[in-house]
Formats: C-alpha cells, structure tokens, sequence
C-alpha cells in the first residue's frame, strides 16, 4: 500500500491514481489521464517509480492499454497511448523526463505488438491542449 505520494511527480499529465493488475496479476499503479478531444481518446500513462508496487507501465504497456481501454470504455480504435515517465532527478539521462506514444496492433479482445516513438514535451503539450508556458 502507498502511504505517501511522491509531489514532485508532474501532475499536468495525470489526474488519477489507476490500480492495475500487472504481470502474474501483481497488484500495480501508474498516474493516469484521458482527454477526449477531436474524436480520440488520449491516454497518459505516467510510471510511478518507488509509488508504484508492481510491474513498470513500460513493461506492460500493451495489457495496460487493454484494461485501460474495458476499464473506461475506449474504443480501440481511438485511443492514443502515451507513456510519460516524469523525472527521477537523478544523474542518469535514462530517467530523465520522456513521452512516448505507442502504438499497437488489435488481435480482436487484446493490443499487442508495441510500436514506440519518442515525442516532446511541446507536442505532448499541444495534443492536450494545455497553453505552452513562457
């Protein structure tokens, strides 16, 4: 169980806490957001890190996008899904702040096969909507 949240995680690109079942159904969590906007569903998926007691979202992120999809009746079709890993504030450029949209293929009840690339903060900023700060 969490007893306290990390605060210096960036909220703008989640607004909920989402429990999951990771893999072997470890109980799991990741910062979630959904905005509808222009017909698509854009799905932020923040890791947690030391918050998180499970499995990492980008371990899992083909069954996350699944669940997260029945969880909040997304079509398929018109979810994006974005993997936000915040800061770590740490030496190591591979914690480093990053956003990655993945995409995937539809095998009839499930997304498989993840396809990643790398966006920036300003496009990530742009596809929410949220003003650019100066």
């Amino acid at each position: 169980m969490i007893k306290q949240f990390n605060k210096d995680i960036n909220s703008d690109y989640f607004s909920e806490l989402y429990d999951f079942r990771g893999q072997w159904d470890v109980p799991s969590r990741c910062g979630l957001k959904i905005v509808k906007k222009d017909e698509k569903s854009i799905v932020i998926a923040t890791e947690l890190y030391a918050e998180n007691p499970g499995t990492s979202v980008t371990n899992f992120c083909a069954p996350l996008a699944t669940q997260i999809c029945r969880d909040f009746a997304i079509n398929h079709d018109s979810m994006v899904f974005i993997v936000h890993t915040p800061d770590a504030k740490s030496k190591l450029t591979f914690l480093n702040e990053n956003f990655f949209q993945v995409s995937f293929k539809w095998d009839g009840s499930k997304f498989i096969d993840p396809c990643w690339e790398q966006l920036d903060k300003a496009r990530v900023d742009e596809m929410l909507g949220i003003a650019l700060k100066s």
